[in-house]
């Protein structure tokens, strides 16, 4: 992993414009031994991610700049004769220098920013716990690829003073010298980027990282497009422009995901310390966090192949910048709505849009919900309105949980009718849209599978349909 030019940056780019990254995730489950070997590894990487930013803080402090240019280099050539660093493959400790380097570049662009707009002064990258474990990258090109009896096998060297430290230790299983996994089914070791090794609560897990092809589908149609509004029983309502039905990705198993998480935590938590942490609460930490992940995956890609299958070219995502610290929905709402990792099913549509040749445009949400789509009331900016846009009443409301009556007594979903707002505010042509768009909508239950009956909703009532678990 060696320093590169920002002219080499730009080729890289260059070459790359027409790919994407996709990452496979494989938790392993290791001996005793090679639960050590590696847990060694990582600790190594988290001490000398300590190091390096023990010195570039009080550079920082003694000088009152860095050199950000050059810090990447400069962290390589410098400390490649520290003891945690040469307890490293050369490339995976180079991989912890570019980590920290990358921090300390990013807290200028902060510093800069608070400087030339007033924005709130950020604080320098701070130390990882003492005694954890921090990740390590591998270049593809470290990674060997072998195969044994049809099984294919990746291995990456552990590093030469790791070999020469512990020999004695691990002898006659060459976990010294080098790490053995196998290699998921869907990953092709011919597109290998990376192989990252990490941790998270007690866990070991591998990221395999692979540069494919955008898949381009040629049958989009650039004038169709498909307006999103977040929420939490209904996790998002999708209005197309066309004129077909909408559909809603029910939201109410996050909400007992995340509920039974805090009673959980509740429970082995009482009598105890606000600090306090056991394997206990990591075992289940990182299932809730597994189960909020698979779900947010998957309902990107649900949404995705119904833009595929109607051919829609554009996406128009609703979205309130900070929306989480500002919300005050009560205390049991507002637990549930700060728990709902919306930025993430933001960044994941995006990714996917981009591989698809989708184009994906956030837009400011504020009023689509509260004024009448049908009675075409002012969409004003939340914070920018004129006095007689805060003078404005809307012309319909909310009759009951669900439900938005129009001025003119026509009933529709209240979600549905924040969506098609947010299409409205995106300048998008909503001629097609009728009453009956938004009042009957297909719903859909991403974990429930494909033997289950469909059906659709009317208004904010109904069952919910089956559809099969879509993979990334």
């Amino acid at each position: 992993m060696s320093f590169k030019s920002k002219e080499q940056k730009e080729l890289d780019k260059e070459k790359n414009k027409n790919t994407y990254i996709s990452t496979v995730v494989q938790h392993l489950k290791l001996s005793n031994l090679g639960y050590a070997v590696i847990s060694d590894i990582l600790s190594h990487a988290n001490s000398l991610y300590n190091t390096l930013t023990f010195n570039l803080r009080q550079g920082f402090f003694v000088y009152n700049t860095l050199n950000f240019q050059s810090i990447t280099y400069d962290l390589q050539t410098d400390f490649k004769e520290n003891y945690h660093y040469k307890m490293l493959q050369s490339q995976a400790a180079q991989s912890v220098c570019h980590k920290v380097a990358e921090n300390f570049k990013s807290f200028k662009q902060l510093l800069d920013k608070h400087y030339g707009e007033g924005t709130k002064k950020p604080k320098l990258p701070g130390y990882r716990k003492k005694g954890g474990m921090f990740e390590v990258t591998y270049p593809g090109q470290s990674v060997q690829i072998t195969s044994e009896h049809g099984i294919v096998f990746a291995f990456v060297s552990t590093g030469l003073q790791f070999k020469k430290q512990h020999k004695e230790n691990v002898i006659g299983t060459e976990l010294n010298e080098r790490l053995k996994f196998r290699v998921p089914d869907a990953v092709d070791v011919s597109k290998l980027v990376e192989l990252t090794i990490t941790s998270k609560h007690g866990e070991i897990y591998v990221h395999w990282v692979t540069r494919k092809k955008n898949e381009t589908i040629v049958s989009l149609n650039p004038d169709s497009v498909l307006g999103i509004d977040i929420g939490l029983n209904n996790f998002v309502t999708c209005i197309p422009n066309t004129g077909e039905r909408g559909f809603i990705i029910n939201g109410r198993p996050l909400k007992a995901i995340n509920q039974f998480y805090n009673k959980t935590v509740s429970k082995l938590k009482k009598g105890k310390d606000e600090n306090f942490w056991s394997g206990s609460l990591a075992r289940v930490t990182q299932s809730r966090n597994n189960q909020v992940r698979d779900f947010i995956k998957k309902s990107a890609r649900t949404i995705i192949n119904k833009c595929l299958e109607s051919g829609i070219a554009k996406i128009v995502f609703g979205w309130n910048q900070g929306i989480k610290n500002e919300i005050d929905n009560g205390r049991v709402n507002n637990q549930n709505f700060v728990q709902v990792p919306f930025t993430s099913l933001r960044d994941t549509l995006k990714y996917l849009c981009d591989r698809y040749g989708i184009e994906f445009l956030v837009i400011e949400e504020s009023y689509t919900s509260k004024m009448s789509f049908f009675d075409g009331d002012e969409l004003p900016v939340f914070g920018k309105e004129t006095e007689a846009q805060k003078e404005q009443k809307p012309s319909g409301k909310r009759t009951k949980r669900g439900e938005y009556k129009t001025g003119n007594g026509i009933v529709i979903n209240a979600d549905a009718n924040g969506a098609a707002n947010i299409l409205r505010k995106a300048k998008i042509d909503i001629s097609k849209i009728t009453f009956r768009v938004c009042q009957i909508l297909e719903k859909i239950n991403i974990w429930v599978g494909n033997k289950s009956k469909g059906t659709t909703i009317s208004l904010s009532n109904g069952t919910t349909i089956g559809a099969t678990e879509p993979a990334l």
